[in-house]
């Protein structure tokens, strides 16, 4: 087994729990956001009283539940993307090349959003609108999470330099 093929299993044994994590954790998530609008409705429409909070935190749900998500969807391919190049070269090496270059371009951009994440949770010492919480816990997730899709964004760099050092035509 190759060098790199090791790097790539050993960043999957790290990166496939925390995906599946995240997955696991996005999904309570988003069962608690949904029981949190539903109860803003009811409370609403049927009770002519609207909860102040719901808002708020529904979106600070989703904040986390989208982040906590990035390292699966990363891993797994799952992101939005533009195919039309990559489909006609599928297969060849340059493909494997093009795909080297673009985690490593999507590697760089995440360390500046990780850069200027940290900047503005520095700048989280205040107190959310409606919660009784600080900005700091909604603050932190894009630099840290972040963060934690970079050894996903590591996994991919490592799988297509090894697919396209040791490239077997199909």
């Amino acid at each position: 087994m190759s060098f790199l093929k090791q790097i790539e299993l050993l960043l999957s044994k790290i990166n496939t729990p925390i995906a599946n994590a995240g997955r696991l954790i996005g999904g309570a998530l988003l069962a608690v956001m949904t029981a949190i609008v539903l109860v803003q409705v009811f409370c609403r429409y049927l009770f002519q009283s609207p909860l102040s909070w719901t808002d708020e935190l529904s979106c600070y749900l989703m904040i986390y539940m989208t982040y906590l998500c990035m390292p699966l969807i990363y891993l797994e391919d799952k992101n939005i993307a533009m195919t039309f190049l990559t489909e006609k070269i599928q297969g060849t090496r340059i493909s494997h090349l093009l795909l080297f270059f673009v985690h490593i371009l999507a590697l760089i951009l995440f360390i500046v959003w990780i850069y200027f994440g940290w900047q503005f949770f520095l700048k989280g010492n205040v107190m959310a609108n409606s919660l009784p919480i600080k900005m700091y816990y909604v603050y932190i997730a894009p630099p840290l999470f972040f963060s934690i899709t970079c050894l996903s964004i590591l996994q991919k760099i490592v799988s297509e330099l090894n697919k396209f050092v040791n490239y077997q035509p199909e």
